[in-house]
């Protein structure tokens, strides 16, 4: 009897833990919020539940009652004060775990600025300067991703550079949600970068590497996608070993670039090493 009871104990402790997500707008500002905690973590014990867009009382039940069945974490962002005691409510009901996410800070800044705040959905995304900013560096990303347009490499807050699969493009999308300017180029042995590269301010250029392990198994997984033999050249060992060598060598040639290792790394965290190196003038981290 005693071992059994330890066994379903060992089966619960392996099973993994459940976190919803919810929010009654497009779920940026809880999601932004989640991934950069979550990086703290082992991924491989918990599931993330989403769910946004949520504006009324009975799609907050299903949510509730769905979390209590999953015995789920919730963390939520709703400003709605109706909306969002109502949640709490459900969550207490059910004895759920319920995180505001902003709502304490928002509390905390009403004390401190003597001033109710305005409670109005989706504030943050109201069209101002901030928000154009970002507009146009995601155009701008989007228009030199990939060694496209050279010409335009001056005009970027930051440049990209590594071999094919080093996480240049999502590292340049999320850093153009942050409102940076940023193009990638990538370079190979056999290729050459284009010259308009070097005539770019060197402290905004920063060079990617990354370990043969993680370099191939992204590369395989790039060409099961494809449809093609995980074993090509592409993802060979060896061959990726060589280019790594080369691209190290390449950046030792250009000592002002700035060198980040991402092996392993979460994109927000080598973002924040990005945007922390640039604001410091150091090494990133």
């Amino acid at each position: 009897m005693e071992f059994s009871i330890k066994i379903a104990d060992m089966r619960h402790s392996l099973k993994k833990k459940i976190i919803y997500l919810v929010g009654e707008g497009t779920g940026e500002t809880i999601s932004r919020i989640a991934r950069a905690s979550l990086v703290q973590f082992n991924r491989e014990k918990f599931d993330v539940k989403t769910f946004f867009l949520v504006t009324d009382k009975k799609y907050v039940s299903h949510i509730v009652k769905e979390a209590a069945k999953d015995e789920a974490l919730l963390a939520f962002s709703i400003v709605q004060p109706e909306l969002r005691d109502f949640l709490i409510q459900e969550a207490d009901h059910h004895n759920i775990k319920a995180i505001d996410v902003i709502g304490d800070f928002i509390l905390q800044l009403s004390i401190f600025l003597k001033e109710k705040p305005l409670s109005i959905p989706g504030r943050q995304y109201i069209l101002d300067e901030d928000y154009f900013r970002r507009i146009d560096a995601i155009n701008f990303s989007v228009k030199h991703d990939d060694g496209k347009f050279p010409q335009g490499l001056k005009l970027a807050d930051l440049v990209l550079v590594g071999l094919s699969r080093t996480g240049k493009t999502p590292l340049s999308t999320y850093l153009a949600n942050q409102g940076w300017k940023v193009a990638n180029v990538p370079i190979h042995p056999d290729m050459l970068p284009p010259e308009e590269l070097f005539q770019v301010d060197p402290r905004k250029v920063f060079g990617l590497i990354i370990s043969v392990e993680s370099l191939v198994k992204l590369r395989e997984a790039r060409l099961k996608q494809l449809g093609l033999e995980p074993y090509a050249k592409y993802a060979d060992p060896v061959k990726v070993a060589d280019e790594i060598e080369w691209s190290r060598e390449f950046f030792k040639k250009h000592p002002k670039w700035r060198v980040l290792d991402i092996s392993n790394r979460a994109i927000e965290e080598a973002s924040a090493s990005i945007i922390n190196a640039c604001r410091t003038g150091k090494k990133p981290v």
